[in-house]
């Protein structure tokens, strides 16, 4: 689980500034008393004050890339696929059906079925 906009400013509250300010150990010790049901390490907030200190801000910065989501269609495919062959071997059902993350593919048949597929591989 990954902190919110609100926490991450918190931690840089903590840190503080100037002639008033905390070591990272301090505010991880301080962060994880105030929220023990969210806790952090000190290498957290060494990653928060960095990408401020980088970007000026503490948000998370969009990936880029193509996301790795299977449209409807694509899932639908699958399932048909799946049904009228249910020995087909994995790889190949992407392959027929123009995905080319084979590990997608593997996750979504796992996920749709309840079944595993790794002995089709």
């Amino acid at each position: 689980m990954s902190l919110s906009d609100t926490q991450r400013i918190e931690i840089l509250i903590l840190l503080g500034c100037g002639d008033k300010t905390r070591t990272q150990k301090q505010v991880c010790d301080i962060f994880n008393t105030k929220y023990p049901d969210r806790r952090i390490s000190q290498s957290t907030v060494s990653r928060i004050e960095n990408k401020f200190r980088e970007f000026g801000n503490v948000t998370d910065i969009p990936k880029s890339g193509r996301k790795r989501i299977l449209d409807d269609e694509q899932k639908l495919d699958i399932l048909l696929d799946i049904q009228d062959n249910p020995h087909k071997p994995t790889r190949q059902v992407a392959a027929d059906n123009d995905i080319k993350e084979f590990q997608q593919c593997l996750h979504y048949c796992q996920e749709a079925t309840g079944a595993q597929f790794e002995h089709l591989i």
